[in-house]
């Protein structure tokens, strides 16, 4: 389950992710990669022609019928969206998130499947920990701007008060006066980290 209460299965492998994670084992391994979502969609894959489609192992696999599948060419022929190769889920908290394929003899890929998999889950981790942190940052920053708004209204109250006092709410009316400066201040402040926080998720 994530820090917000909804599970990654719920909101699917973000795609960015996916598209790294295809590019990075590519990279490294030479091989063909697919990374699979929910309904074993191809969310990423080293052939823009089946990112889109599905992989009939891999719906098995996110279905949670089975965790991994070692493909041969002859079962491939049998099979919808498929090519000889190794595929297996990857899990995160707990959750069936995704599941790479490397295609070619299953055997020999087998072991760059599962870094691929390693790799996935140390992306996950990763974002986990950003969406936390944006997630915290936005927390603190409502809190103190709802600060601001409160000093802001107790610093009005403050000035009906010391105009009602007159010559003896002078001093009183100097605290209001900085209290209001201050609040306004701290609103502004809010704004612009408001402000760098979105251009920043953008």
């Amino acid at each position: 389950m994530s820090g917000d209460g909804r599970s990654w299965a719920g909101k699917g492998l973000p795609t960015a992710i996916a598209e790294r994670i295809a590019e990075l084992v590519r990279g490294a391994t030479g091989c063909n990669v697919n990374v699979m979502g929910e309904g074993g969609r191809i969310l990423a894959s080293s052939d823009p022609k089946r990112v889109g489609t599905v992989h009939e192992g891999a719906r098995s696999i996110m279905a949670g019928d089975q965790d991994e599948i070692a493909i041969s060419p002859a079962m491939a022929a049998t099979m919808a969206g498929v090519k000889p190769g190794y595929n297996g889920a990857v899990f995160f908290e707990g959750e069936r998130v995704a599941c790479i394929g490397i295609s070619g003899d299953p055997e020999l890929v087998k072991p760059f499947q599962k870094m691929a998999a390693v790799v996935l889950r140390q992306e996950l981790e990763r974002f986990a920990l950003s969406e936390r942190e944006r997630r915290l940052s936005a927390e603190v920053r409502d809190q103190i701007g709802d600060i601001a708004e409160r000093m802001l209204v107790l610093s009005l109250n403050g000035a009906v008060i010391a105009a009602r006092l007159g010559e003896a709410g002078k001093g009183f009316k100097i605290v209001v006066s900085e209290m209001r400066g201050l609040a306004s201040q701290i609103g502004e402040r809010v704004e612009e980290l408001k402000e760098r926080s979105e251009s920043g998720a953008g």
